[in-house]
């Protein structure tokens, strides 16, 4: 661990060694050229009970992602066809522009196509259905259709930035950042990141974890954090229960909501020791809303206020 990070730790340390409690942990990530086992980096979240943050990829969306990933030549295109023939789940196209003199348009070939196989799931690259390829059109298909295959098998750097992202959260972690890269974690889920810490390692993320003391500063910097994201998530239920009240809300919706405001309810009590009075004004907040929620889903009317 390097400059800011480093300093932070050592200065957290000496807290720690005066007798300073424990109020979570700091944590973040760098990550870049990933490129892993599917298979592998899903062993790694499933230590920790997340393997689903490891989605498989299906090849439609692989070859989507490929489209947009692989760098196309000076005068191709690609484009998913309108209509593809119905044994597949995705084909595009791959268009060579021929470009003529004056603005009647240019003329743009089909050389070639790209399709998910509708018996082995595989990417393949292939001529235009009917017709001959051009070279440089056919080329470009190989291409995408190897990196999307690869894909399909593999987690790269976005895949496993967004697993980072998605375990920071299910981890009860809070922003320290409106744009994220730096997250709180309560006391009671630091040991599971400290637990998938070896794991990502071996798979080329470089995690950072910093146990903060309740210092003042610490103590303030903690309970903004954790308001503000709680009160952010208490905003948008209030902007649902009334949408729900005057447009009305799909049953299934309602109790989706309902279930968030318990997971809110646990994530007030897990930041506790940092929120102190305000724990309570949240977790009324919230309450308050499970109950408008709760009624709509008896079919009752939203009467139950919401405290300020």
């Amino acid at each position: 661990m390097k400059g800011a990070p480093a300093l932070i730790e050592q200065s957290q340390r000496r807290l720690a060694a005066a007798g300073g409690n424990h109020v979570g942990d700091l944590i973040s990530w760098n990550a870049d050229r990933i490129d892993v086992a599917r298979e592998a980096a899903r062993e790694v979240f499933s230590s920790v009970g997340l393997a689903e943050l490891i989605a498989d990829m299906d090849p439609a969306t692989a070859l989507s992602r490929a489209m947009a990933e692989v760098r196309r030549p000076p005068g191709i295109l690609v484009r998913p066809f309108a209509r593809p023939k119905g044994d597949t789940f995705a084909a595009m196209g791959i268009y060579v522009q021929n470009t003529r003199d004056g603005e009647a348009g240019d003329e743009y070939v089909c050389g070639a196509r790209c399709r998910v196989d509708g018996t082995s799931s595989l990417i393949v690259a292939l001529p235009p259905d009917g017709g001959a390829s051009v070279e440089m059109a056919l080329a470009h298909g190989e291409t995408m259709a190897m990196h999307a295959n690869h894909l399909v098998t593999h987690c790269e750097t976005k895949d496993l930035s967004a697993a980072m992202v998605s375990t920071a959260k299910a981890l009860a972690g809070v922003p320290l950042r409106d744009r994220g890269g730096f997250y709180l974690l309560p006391p009671a889920t630091c040991g599971t990141w400290a637990k998938l810490k070896p794991g990502l390692e071996e798979l080329g993320v470089r995690p950072i974890r910093i146990e903060m003391h309740d210092a003042p500063e610490n103590i303030a910097v903690a309970k903004a954090a954790a308001q503000g994201a709680l009160e952010a998530d208490i905003a948008e239920l209030l902007a649902d229960v009334d949408k729900a009240g005057s447009d009305g809300m799909r049953q299934h919706a309602i109790s989706r909501r309902v279930e968030v405001c318990r997971e809110l309810r646990a994530k007030a009590h897990l930041y506790r020791g940092v929120l102190s009075d305000v724990a309570d004004r949240i977790t009324a907040k919230v309450e308050g809303l499970e109950q408008r929620f709760e009624a709509h889903l008896d079919g009752g009317s939203f009467t139950v206020p919401v405290n300020d």
